[in-house]
């Protein structure tokens, strides 16, 4: 899904993270802006800079890594609170409407609005779904599954488009169907909380943890 979203970005010349454990910089560019980030989101505020001042940023899709990836629940929620946490960072050294580039200027504004669509999930629609499961129909009721074609649709889409990037490469995807079932019913109902945990961390102006 990131990857389709990239793309679609890079049409633009306008990607929003430059993901630092695979990306490559113009050296002048970093040391026009004073060098890395010390931010815990270093690659989103290094990247939003880029885009501040009227630099390019493009995806490339054939452009391929493998990273570690979380493997426990633990890793993945303090990778995904770090990463909202870097959103609140960004969203706070540059701000969205001092974009130069209107396309820009809309893409960051988004986030704005997550942490709101993230405290509404967490303490509106998943209480309101448990809530339905013992009849009581006052957030969450039945036609609530009419949004699951839709999201497998979607997600089907992304994972055909991404399956065709793997086979120019000569890749392949692992094929785990209890896994995408997990993922379109339950993903999100794990990243709005783990990421209401990275906004409360930058509220608090906890210490930073990056592993």
């Amino acid at each position: 899904g990131i990857a389709s979203i990239k793309r679609l970005q890079g049409l633009y010349q306008g990607t929003l993270v430059a993901q630092g454990a695979f990306s490559l910089y113009e050296t002048r560019v970093i040391k026009e802006l004073g060098g890395w980030p010390d931010a815990i989101g270093e690659d989103i505020v290094l990247t939003w800079s880029f885009l501040k001042n009227n630099s390019l940023v493009y995806f490339e899709p054939l452009a391929v890594a493998f990273t570690e990836a979380p493997v426990t629940l633990r890793h993945l929620s303090r990778q995904r609170s770090r990463w909202a946490r870097g959103m609140i960072e960004a969203l706070k050294l540059i701000k969205p409407w001092k974009q130069p580039i209107t396309y820009v200027r809309y893409t960051t504004g988004i986030n704005l609005i997550m942490p709101y669509l993230d405290f509404v999930y967490t303490f509106c629609w998943i209480p309101g779904l448990v809530l339905a499961f013992f009849g009581k129909f006052w957030i969450v009721g039945p036609y609530t599954l009419f949004v699951l074609p839709l999201s497998i649709l979607q997600n089907n889409i992304l994972y055909n488009y991404q399956k065709s990037v793997f086979q120019k490469l000569d890749l392949r995807i692992r094929k785990n169907k209890l896994g995408f079932v997990f993922y379109v019913l339950f993903y999100q109902m794990l990243m709005s909380p783990m990421s209401i945990l990275g906004y409360i961390q930058e509220l608090l102006n906890l210490s930073r943890v990056w592993k």
